[in-house]
């Protein structure tokens, strides 16, 4: 890699656009000269760099993406927008996306075909597949929902329950303890914010852009910011206080918060009466964790837990922990406790529903297309991976899945037919070695743009999707994060058209469904399901169109939901349940306790380390791994270097830059090390992005390495997620 700032990385985007955009006939001078006098035309969408998907406007000349920026009103950027935004749209124009259908002839080997044979074949293969084997044996991965009411139309044509998203691999801890405690989910209202805890939570680093607005926001009218993270992560710069806990042990420490919440009777007794259920038991049940006994497994001083705990009861309802995403909600056995007690924190000191504490997101009412029902649709089993069932994975939400253990599916008999959309296993998914048996049912689909890991190992035949930048998509409501009053919806729209031979999603499901004899079974446009949506809205297509992102009169107001007089949450009880009925099962107690991590490094051996990881400002995970402009940006910040704590390090004679062995029991590998203080002495901390192995993605192949490699596949038994975080390494200085 060359020397390449951010500033000339930007500039060097919209330059690599423009001479891409030279026909052969001009030369240079003409070409400026046109491309000058050319107009611009500005068109709004918005972003997938990651799951914020900030509003973003493309300025657009000469049927060439020119710039980025972001969206003015659209709630998650608000005008801005950070590197990975300006990263992903200028990876339209790479030289590794995958141009068409593709089918495997051999090991690493493709051919290109035809649409109508690629769903010819993946028809007649998935129809033989359902008729032998039953639809329960078909399953598709997605990183997220966006095509999942497609999905299900062909799903309930076949009998199968098995959608399943990514986020065992990233937050099922959270939402599920959300689901059975409150029945919905509420995010911070930074902006009036008087106190706020950060702990596992990184703004700053998975970068929202208006989020990080509205802290600094509050923070100049005199909020708090309190970060507790093993390691000094990017929002902890703007921090009032950073508390470097030890790592896996922040249940201890919230169960300690509530220790002094209650025996110092600072929570607030009128909001606990009339709106928690359970709350004896869990008192009862909490009298132990006092802050003396969290002190020598957190790290953290018991004093100092008590301050933290005063100040959040004496700046509330105006304080809240923040309810957090990846960080912490996949990486521990005790993770979804944790969860639970983020919610009982925030329950006890009053602040649901309250400005400054925690708030609901804004929502509307979408229409819908009036389809036609599905005549013989047959019975569907329970799903094979086992999330919610009974005798299997009972708690773990359905509606998600476990994604991880797909090859262990594949190798019991289970799955014989896997598609896999927008999503990477084969990097993004603990274990890559094991992953890459996914390859083993009898039909691999990859439904991605670019050649990444799962394509190149897994897949049968590759079909490539539009790019985001070329699509049109079903609108969507803007939520999530941060508090918004303001309802709004926003419109995937293409800005150009499709330079290559690549499809929308479901037009590859009508083509397939067609093949295996499903005729008209999405008698719909994408177009007309848009018309659909916003009928409701009083708005029209153009209007939406044009604007990218509308803004609707506010409906969010204070004050918790109330029916009747009585609690009106979606629970058995209408309150918000300290003991969660669900998590009661197999003799579990349903309230938080404390379980220990599951691995520990052993105090007495300077060589093992517990393996942490996080995210880059300029990455979303493996997700940009392959873009040219922002490997630059590694580079120059060294940023695929794993950091250690100076004081261990010193003890190996390891200094920054030096080349280190690192092991776990399923993997060795080699990374720089970064030296630095601004670590939990206990961890080694790896960025989430690197250790890319597909020969096809040239960016990304062979740099760096990923915490993935290191990890088994396990499963949180409560929320079914990975436990990224429960691995013991060994580091060792090259040639030691």
């Amino acid at each position: 890699m060359t020397n390449l700032s951010r500033r000339t990385f930007l500039k060097a985007s919209a330059t690599v656009v423009a001479a891409g955009s030279v026909p052969a006939y001009f030369g240079f001078s003409e070409f400026k000269k046109a491309a000058t006098e050319e107009s611009v035309k500005k068109v709004p969408t918005f972003c997938h760099g990651c799951t914020s998907y900030c509003g973003i406007i493309a300025h657009v000349k000469n049927e060439r993406v020119w710039k980025v920026e972001g969206h003015p009103i659209h709630l998650k950027s608000s005008g801005r927008i950070c590197a990975r935004s300006h990263g992903m749209a200028a990876y339209l124009y790479s030289k590794d996306r995958v141009t068409g259908p593709m089918k495997r002839v051999g090991e690493g080997k493709f051919e290109p075909i035809s649409w109508n044979q690629a769903f010819k074949e993946i028809g007649e293969k998935l129809d033989s597949i359902v008729k032998q084997y039953t639809g329960n044996s078909v399953l598709w991965l997605e990183h997220g929902t966006h095509r999942k009411s497609y999905v299900d139309r062909l799903f309930d044509t076949i009998g199968s329950p098995n959608f399943t998203t990514q986020y065992s691999t990233c937050f099922n801890a959270k939402t599920n303890a959300w689901l059975q405690m409150t029945g919905t989910s509420l995010n911070g209202d930074h902006k009036n914010a008087k106190y706020m805890i950060f702990e596992g939570r990184n703004f700053a680093g998975g970068i929202i852009p208006n989020g990080m607005n509205h802290i600094t926001h509050a923070k100049e009218n005199g909020a708090k910011l309190i970060v507790i993270d093993p390691r000094f992560s990017e929002i902890a710069k703007i921090a009032d206080e950073w508390i470097p806990i030890k790592p896996g042990t922040d249940l201890a420490f919230r169960l300690a918060m509530a220790n002094v919440l209650i025996s110092e009777n600072l929570y607030n007794k009128t909001f606990v009466q009339q709106f928690v259920d359970g709350f004896s038991e869990f008192k009862r049940m909490n009298m132990g964790y006092s802050p003396e006994w969290a002190e020598p497994i957190t790290g953290v001083n018991a004093d100092k837990i008590r301050e933290i705990a005063r100040d959040f009861a004496k700046y509330a309802p105006q304080a809240f922990i923040e309810p957090g995403w990846h960080g912490l909600h996949s990486h521990y056995v005790n993770s979804t406790q944790t969860s639970q007690m983020g919610i009982i924190l925030n329950a006890l000191v009053g602040n649901f529903y309250e400005k400054g504490g925690l708030m609901p997101s804004a929502s509307l009412q979408m229409g819908h297309l009036d389809l036609p029902a599905i005549e013989n649709m047959p019975e569907k089993g329970a799903r094979i991976d086992g999330a919610g069932v009974t005798g299997k994975y009972r708690t773990v939400e359905p509606s998600r899945g476990i994604a991880h253990i797909t090859p262990l599916l594949v190798q019991q008999g289970l799955a014989k037919a896997v598609f896999i959309c927008n999503y990477n296993p084969l990097r993004t998914a603990p274990d890559p070695e094991e992953q890459k048996k996914i390859k083993d049912a009898e039909l691999v689909v990859s439904i991605n743009i670019d050649w990444n890991e799962t394509s190149y190992y897994a897949a049968d035949y590759i079909l490539p999707e539009h790019y985001y930048l070329e699509r049109l998509e079903h609108p969507q409501a803007v939520s999530g994060h941060i508090s918004h009053d303001n309802p709004q919806l926003a419109l995937r729209q293409p800005v150009i058209k499709p330079m290559y031979d690549t499809k929308n999603t479901l037009d590859m499901l009508k083509g397939i469904a067609d093949a295996m004899g499903h005729k008209d079974l999405y008698p719909f446009t994408i177009e007309q399901e848009v018309e659909a949506a916003i009928a409701p809205l009083g708005i029209t297509f153009e209007q939406l169109k044009k604007a990218g992102t509308l803004e609707f009169p506010a409906t969010v107001k204070p004050g918790f939901p109330i029916k009747k007089g009585k609690p009106a949450l979606p629970t058995l009880t209408g309150k918000i349940q300290f003991s969660a009925d669900l998590f009661k099962i197999d003799g579990k107690l349903g309230i938080p306790v404390w379980v220990p991590p599951l691995v520990e490094p052993d105090p007495k051996n300077d060589h093992e380390f517990r393996l942490i990881h996080g995210k880059q400002p300029w990455h979303s995970h493996a997700m940009t791994t392959n873009i040219e402009q922002l490997m630059k940006l590694s580079e120059k910040y060294q940023g695929t270097f794993m950091w250690l704590n100076a004081s261990r390090a010193r003890k190996l004679g390891i200094k920054t830059g030096d080349t280190v062995t690192v092991r776990s029991n399923i993997a060795k590998k080699k990374v720089q090390v970064k030296v630095t203080e601004l670590l939990h002495p206990e961890a080694a901390w790896l960025p989430s992005t690197y250790g890319g192995f597909s020969p096809k993605n040239r960016t990304a192949n062979g740099i760096g390495v990923n915490f993935n490699d290191f990890i088994p596949i396990m499963v949180d038994p409560l929320s079914g997620s990975t436990m990224a975080q429960e691995v013991v390494v060994t580091v060792a200085k090259e040639g030691n």
